[in-house]
């Protein structure tokens, strides 16, 4: 029911925004201005569901936002991907799931950290080690100057120093 009520909701958020977009030339420039902040409002609450399935492990409406149209590696308002999200929450399920609808793990935060960093940050080793497994730059510094290894140093994650340097070395 949930899952109907949200591509409900995507259909009606669509429509309303084509619908404003159609009628523009009849209406005054106060009415276009409503109109459109009232899409944009609606098109924000559809983001927030995005975002909370990302951080519950609702693989299935993550699945369902996608087929939708909904940009996979779109950012919430504090600067987050799903996949960040999902990584920070240890929902090791959406990751997977993310990653194989094409999710970019390379993508930075407002910080520059990566969904990577927020794996090593909240001792997920299982997430840690599938995105350090893809082609991003295991050497990226976030805008501390902070690379994944010196996360792991400073979060005393050995097993993921490990990792990286196993990975390093085999390339």
């Amino acid at each position: 029911m949930r899952n109907l009520l949200i591509i409900v909701a995507l259909l009606l958020s669509f429509t309303s925004s084509v619908y404003a977009q159609n009628t523009s030339d009849t209406q005054t420039p106060s009415t276009q201005s409503e109109t459109q902040h009232s899409a944009k409002t609606q098109y924000d609450s559809l983001f927030a569901y995005y975002f909370a399935a990302a951080r519950t492990n609702d693989t299935a409406v993550i699945e369902q936002f996608v087929d939708a149209g909904i940009p996979i590696d779109s950012y919430n308002n504090k600067g987050y991907t799903a996949l960040m999200i999902a990584t920070y929450h240890g929902n090791k399920n959406t990751v997977n799931t993310l990653l194989h609808l094409g999710a970019n793990a390379c993508l930075e935060d407002n910080r520059g950290n990566t969904a990577l960093m927020a794996a090593i940050f909240r001792g997920e080793f299982s997430i840690a080690k599938t995105l350090v497994s893809l082609d991003c730059d295991n050497a990226h510094q976030n805008k501390a100057g902070q690379t994944a290894e010196q996360f792991a140093q400073t979060f005393g994650q050995q097993k993921v120093i490990e990792l990286l340097a196993q990975v390093n070395n085999a390339k």
